[in-house]
């Protein structure tokens, strides 16, 4: 979402001592939370009426439409969706926090208050609506049926009567977006593709070759094998397999439309020029973060096969969808699917927007999902290849092809960017101010523990979540996991990229 239409108010207030939660993994020594007395919803609900001046709420939260509630070990999270006249105000959005005994610990709110709807009439239907958008993005081959869905947008401090129009390419290359048609005068909004995407192009290497053998100077040569690659090639548990003989298993489906690999001996040995060694490559990583994930916490984030299409397009460039929850790797230079970083920087976007759908729709919050992925990436092909040779770059394999960087890389984590001076305004420039942040959180308590918070984190968001937020919302993490033992240095380390943690 572009700034000018980000002017909903987003605000997130610490207001209790929370309870920190119980983890039978490593880490600082924490405590038992209190058992839960009430249900979520009703505690979150009363807080809010008792508060609505507060949050300039309707006295009887007549406009929020309750979303879901998440339980986790440690607090649960309570969102709502703002609506007017029944309709949502498209990503405008209010989430309680509340510990265990039900008492709420955090407000993040997008609610916009006092807003007027414009008086345009609506003159356009749903099809025509879909007709502009279609013109608009230049899609001339869906995938499926587009989506049309009728409310409010926020713009210029007025509600303004709008489609959103969701439409996915059947062409990888074409796109997928989400185009805001005004309701009244047929005039695009804005338009977005939500495509989540990483400039990369990514067997199995643990985590790539470049770091595994420390040598920058390999090169793709077309794709072909040598004896510097193949000696890189490291044997693996594929672990939660179908028993179908498909890379197919509890965390990840493998689909690639030129090969499907299969194997009744459930043996995948394959070298990287084959494309079977890139479908075996990104199971075993996403198939591996994902047990990685549950074994720090969490089995109630992205728990599910995730569909990978693998070497999907041509293009120099891997996204994840969040209208078909698929991740999709390129084959432009070095193949994205043969870089452990680049995958895992993808699983990143689908985890964020499987915690808190359609996030980062404004401009902060799309660089903290680069930054999340990144960060992700970047700690993950640490415990995988500790080497400070390495620290902290992502993607060293898929880099080659276009870095001229000592080592190559998609990204460093450690340029020193403070907010907002180093502002630029594209979301991986600007995500190097978020992630740098993240990565010192791994540095100071460790992967797991750094891991942990900011996953905890991401419930307490919304869509338009704020760099404030974000650091918000971690502090509050730390107080609900681990009674607020690292809130100094939290505070620290945000500080100096120029982000409060108040």
């Amino acid at each position: 979402m572009k700034k000018q239409f980000a002017v909903a108010l987003a605000t997130a207030v610490i207001l209790t001592s929370a309870v920190p939660a119980a983890f039978a993994q490593s880490g600082a020594p924490v405590a038992t939370p209190a058992v839960a007395t009430v249900d979520a919803k009703t505690a979150a609900d009363a807080f809010l009426k008792q508060n609505a001046g507060k949050y300039e709420l309707k006295a009887d939260l007549s406009d929020l439409q309750y979303v879901t509630t998440v339980r986790t070990d440690a607090a649960d999270y309570v969102r709502y969706q703002q609506t007017y006249g029944g309709k949502e105000v498209f990503y405008n959005q209010v989430t309680v926090t509340l510990d265990k005994a039900g008492n709420a610990v955090l407000v993040t709110s997008d609610y916009a208050p006092n807003l007027t709807a414009e008086t345009t009439k609506k003159n356009i239907t749903e099809n025509e609506a879909e007709g502009l958008a279609l013109g608009h993005t230049k899609i001339k081959n869906l995938a499926s049926a587009a989506s049309r869905k009728f409310g409010y947008i926020v713009q210029d401090k007025k509600l303004v009567p709008a489609y959103k129009v969701t439409t996915v390419s059947a062409i990888a290359e074409e796109g997928e977006f989400e185009t805001y048609v005004h309701a009244g005068t047929g005039a695009i909004i804005k338009s977005r593709d939500l495509r989540q995407k990483v400039n990369g192009t990514g067997k199995v290497f643990l985590p790539n070759p470049v770091v595994s053998s420390g040598n920058v100077n390999l090169t793709d040569n077309n794709n072909a094998d040598y004896d510097l690659l193949t000696n890189e090639l490291k044997t693996v548990t594929l672990q939660g397999l179908d028993g179908s003989g498909y890379l197919t298993g509890q965390y990840v489906s493998i689909s690639n439309k030129k090969s499907k690999t299969f194997s009744s001996s459930f043996v995948y040995n394959y070298t990287r020029s084959s494309a079977h060694f890139e479908n075996t490559n990104v199971y075993y990583h996403l198939d591996s973060l994902q047990r990685y994930i549950q074994s720090i916490g969490f089995n109630n984030i992205n728990n599910r096969s995730i569909v990978a299409n693998v070497n999907g397009t041509t293009a120099d460039n891997s996204y994840y969808s969040p209208s078909t929850k698929a991740l999709t790797f390129g084959t432009g230079g070095v193949d994205d699917a043969e870089d452990a970083g680049v995958i895992v920087h993808e699983y990143g976007h689908s985890i964020q927007d499987n915690q808190v759908p359609g996030f980062g729709n404004s401009a902060e919050g799309g660089a903290m999902g680069e930054a999340f992925g990144d960060f992700l990436g970047a700690t993950y092909e640490s415990f995988l290849k500790p080497d400070p040779k390495f620290d902290p770059v992502v993607a060293e394999w898929d880099a080659v092809s276009y870095s001229s960087d000592n080592p190559p890389n998609l990204r460093r984590l450690d340029e020193g960017k403070v907010y907002p001076q180093d502002w630029q305004g594209e979301v991986h420039a600007d995500g190097e101010i978020w992630s740098q942040g993240e990565y010192e959180m791994a540095k100071a308590f460790g992967r797991d523990i750094a891991t942990r918070i900011i996953l905890q984190s991401h419930w307490s968001l919304t869509p338009n979540a704020t760099f404030n937020d974000g650091a918000r919302a971690i502090k509050a993490a730390d107080q609900l996991l681990y009674g607020g033992s690292h809130a100094a240095q939290i505070d620290a380390i945000w500080a100096a990229r120029g982000i409060s943690t108040n």
